[in-house]
């Protein structure tokens, strides 16, 4: 369990490479990738032999023990390096598993090649201390390097791992330091409605620009595409159009991700209690339409860093439930139906007009605060009619929510002998 006094920070850093180092980690990568299609081989295997038998991690831990002892190409890699691998791959198996449960599409854990694995790890220990000294990194079991020093670290480092990206290769200093201090209270709360026009919209009526970086660089994305496509495979010329592109890409989501950092920050400083819409994403992208443009937005990975920063600053941020609420009147609470296309809304009881966004934006900070707080849209809330009358809104027909239970797998033992991890 994580220490409630301690946070987990990754420092990224670009590498100052040479032809040495560089080929000292991509032997560590096929190594790492080895042990990871070995290890998916095992359970494979060992599943079409014992229907109801299924290898955990700590049997391959063990039995990957057993073969450093006896294979010298299996020895020749780091511990550290190859019992991440096993992680990796347990893991891919555990969220196949989350995913069986629910009745999602499965998804079974694929083998890896060389251009689907990218990444290998190591623990650092105690003893050993910071693997960064100044702008000197020491990879254990692969060499020196020197590093573009962007900013200082701080904590203590867990582990290292080397990943390459299209532009180079990096490191990344997992780190546990202390709390950071939070924010002084400012007494400001805001509801927050994302959408496609608009980035975001606040309850204040402040609009955050949609930056549509992948619109944006769609054309230069279709060219370099298509450069793909008319190369041979196999071919050196292909291998250059592949990395363009890959660039292309890798600027577009940088981009994203830059933009979701900045807004962020800026919401996190200026409000102490942060209301978001619970939405799901996942049933949103099946509408063709739209699927593009909301994948463009990138609303899950903003939330995400949303909800990070505001734990960190020791702000509140709650999910409400996403329903009518831009169609349910932030003033008065009637619900008034409205297509995608109508970009206003119009209150036909008390006559409230409102950009419809804001609306919504002001209907989830009042589902956030509750009843307590004006403007929220609670069932049986009178309102004024513009005759002077009163009507009374009806409650909202609402079924209630039921969380997925997690899973439980089962590891059944036999007492009989498996498939080994390594064959020699």
């Amino acid at each position: 369990m994580a220490d409630p006094d301690y946070i987990v920070k990754t420092f990224e850093f670009k590498l100052r490479t040479n032809k040495k180092f560089v080929a000292a980690c991509e032997e560590k990568l096929e190594q790492a990738r080895f042990v990871y299609n070995c290890a998916l081989e095992h359970r494979k295997l060992n599943y079409q032999t014992y229907v109801k038998y299924s290898v955990n991690f700590c049997q391959q831990s063990r039995e990957l023990t057993e073969a450093r002892s006896l294979l010298p190409e299996v020895k020749a890699c780091l511990r550290t390096i190859q019992s991440d691998a096993l992680e990796k791959l347990d893991a891919a198996f555990q969220a196949f598993f989350k995913r069986v449960a629910k009745g999602d599409a499965p998804g079974f854990p694929r083998f890896k090649g060389q251009d689907r694995y990218h990444t290998f790890s190591q623990k650092i220990e105690p003893q050993r201390g910071c693997p960064l000294k100044g702008d000197k990194l020491t990879v254990p079991g692969v060499g020196t390097c020197r590093v573009r020093l962007s900013r200082e670290i701080a904590g203590t480092v867990k582990q290292l791992r080397i990943t390459r990206r299209a532009d180079g290769w990096f490191a990344l200093l997992v780190c546990d330091l202390e709390k950071p201090a939070v924010l002084p209270v400012i007494g400001e709360s805001v509801g927050i409605d994302v959408g496609l026009e608009s980035f975001a919209t606040l309850s204040t009526g402040e609009v955050i620009d949609n930056p549509r970086c992948l619109r944006k660089a769609e054309r230069q994305l279709k060219t370099a595409q298509r450069k793909v496509s008319r190369r041979k495979k196999g071919s050196n010329r292909r291998k250059k159009a592949i990395r363009e592109l890959q660039l292309q890409h890798l600027t577009v989501k940088r981009q994203r991700r830059d933009h979701h950092f900045k807004t962020a920050k800026s919401i996190v400083k200026e409000f102490d209690r942060i209301a978001v819409e619970d939405l799901k994403i996942k049933n949103m992208v099946r509408n063709p339409k739209l699927a593009k443009s909301i994948g463009d937005a990138g609303w899950g990975g903003f939330l995400e860093i949303l909800t990070v920063k505001a734990v960190s600053a020791g702000r509140e941020i709650e999910k409400v439930a996403p329903a009518y609420t831009s169609q349910d009147c932030s003033r008065c609470g009637e619900r008034c139906r409205l297509s995608l296309a109508c970009r206003e809304f119009k209150c036909l009881v008390c006559g409230y007009v409102a950009h419809r966004d804001v609306n919504a934006a002001l209907n989830v900070k009042a589902r956030a605060l509750g009843s307590n707080d004006p403007g929220s849209t609670l069932a049986g809330q009178v309102c004024s009619a513009p005759s002077g009358s009163q009507a009374v809104v009806p409650a909202p027909a609402s079924e209630p929510r039921t969380e997925a239970a997690e899973p439980v797998v089962k590891v059944l033992r036999l007492n009989t002998d498996v498939q080994p991890l390594f064959r020699a």
